[in-house]
């Protein structure tokens, strides 16, 4: 799917219009950090709170979740930005953040605009520590 490519095209437009003068290297780690597996994981439990409604069928999958999901839960934005790296959690949460942003735009009949806005909100707390000048991990 290309839901991951619109979160990508979503963020990198934010950071331009933040950051006019930055050079579109300078933008490469900010929007790394911001559509990470960590930070969407992240922005799916503590903003949308998706794991509490994922069906699912698979006991060890549910199982690493729930044990997942307190890291997240006491975790804050500015340490999923700052070392955010060290964290795994189950792939699948960063995935249902991917496909409810991918319904988002379906059911908007493909408004791009509309879709961006609601990007933007999901993931504000993440995108407001984003700057040219981020450290390196």
């Amino acid at each position: 799917m290309f839901f991951p490519a619109l979160l990508d095209l979503v963020v990198i437009h934010y950071l331009y219009n933040k950051f006019p003068q930055a050079e579109s290297a300078q933008l490469a780690l900010p929007r790394t950090k911001a559509v990470c597996s960590q930070a969407l994981a992240f922005l799916a439990v503590k903003k949308l709170e998706l794991h509490q409604v994922i069906l699912l069928n698979n006991v060890g999958l549910s199982k690493a979740i729930d044990g997942y999901v307190p890291h997240l839960q006491g975790t804050s934005a500015q340490a999923i930005v700052n070392t955010g790296w060290k964290l795994a959690p189950p792939k699948v949460l960063s995935d249902v953040f991917e496909s409810v942003i991918g319904a988002v735009l379906i059911d908007s009949g493909y408004d791009y605009e509309r879709t961006a806005c609601v990007v933007e909100f999901a993931m504000q707390e993440i995108l407001n520590l984003l700057s040219p000048s981020i450290p390196l991990d």
